[in-house]
């Protein structure tokens, strides 16, 4: 999936060109400041989130950016500067096969804290498999995290049955799980410079345009604040649907999803479309 230049002019600004990309790894440190200046410390995701997020699934993280300018005093034609990317605003997401948020996908499988510099629990939940070929018809009993999925369906040699999809509204699965049906956004946010010009409007649009024209998932989910969720029904596609059961951070949070029109053409990443 190929990023889409945007040109928008809101008006408080004037003629700032901006642009959707997908973001990667090397965009770390500005999705982590940008996170930082938006987010109280105990709703923020950890820099090992992001690092598993932007190396699993990377092609779900999307930023809008701009360019700096020459300060105006600066006499044409005779300086080097050098435009810099300027981070506006910013998507970050998984896919899971919860037809909701749940904690357990906001989370980096057990068996991969280490290797994203996350500190490990002394607990190991036990969550969810899929069924194997030769009891399809059996859900099997919760095994840990290291033999879960999430964990197993990146890799090679993973064999056929383990790539069979965990039936929907299975929120044990932890991490992102690579078939599954449900995007979720488990981050938007605008650089407070930039706030009241539109641009959370800009993303989401066309975060959600992608997502739909790749066809290979169900629907947008993520959770608000009750009070915040005008911003996302103002894009005209997302729909309260109630409280959410996660526990993050202090109050409480409500579920909105965004259900498509159209059926998913397969399974996969957006990446693949």
């Amino acid at each position: 999936m190929h990023s889409m230049a945007l040109t928008f002019h809101p008006k408080s600004l004037t003629k700032m060109s901006v642009y959707v990309r997908t973001l990667t790894i090397n965009d770390i440190d500005k999705i982590i400041e940008l996170e930082n200046a938006c987010f109280p410390e105990e709703e923020r995701a950890t820099p090992a989130k992001f690092r598993y997020r932007l190396t699993v699934c990377g092609e779900l993280s999307h930023g809008l950016f701009t360019l700096s300018k020459p300060h105006p005093d600066t006499p044409k034609g005779v300086s080097d500067f050098q435009p810099k990317e300027i981070l506006i605003a910013m998507i970050s997401a998984t896919k899971t096969t919860s037809p909701v948020i749940s904690e357990a996908s906001m989370r980096i499988p057990h068996d991969l804290l280490e290797k994203y510099g996350a500190e490990k629990s002394t607990i190991v939940l036990p969550i969810s498999h899929p069924p194997q070929a030769s009891d399809a018809q059996d859900t099997g009993s919760a095994q840990p995290a290291a033999d879960s999925q999430a964990s197993t369906a990146t890799t090679e040699s993973s064999s056929d049955a383990s790539k069979q999809a965990v039936k929907e509204s299975t929120p044990t699965v932890e991490g992102h799980v690579e078939h599954g049906e449900t995007v979720c956004i488990h981050s938007l946010c605008v650089d407070p410079a930039y706030r009241q010009s539109g641009y959370s409007q800009v993303l989401l649009r066309d975060f959600c345009q992608r997502m739909k024209d790749a066809g290979l998932s169900k629907r947008i989910a993520l959770i608000c604040r009750k009070e915040t969720t005008g911003v996302y029904t103002k894009s005209q596609l997302f729909r309260y649907r109630g409280n959410s059961s996660v526990v993050h951070g202090e109050g409480s949070w409500v579920d909105m999803i965004y259900e498509y029109t159209t059926p998913p053409k397969g399974r996969g990443s957006a990446a693949r479309a």
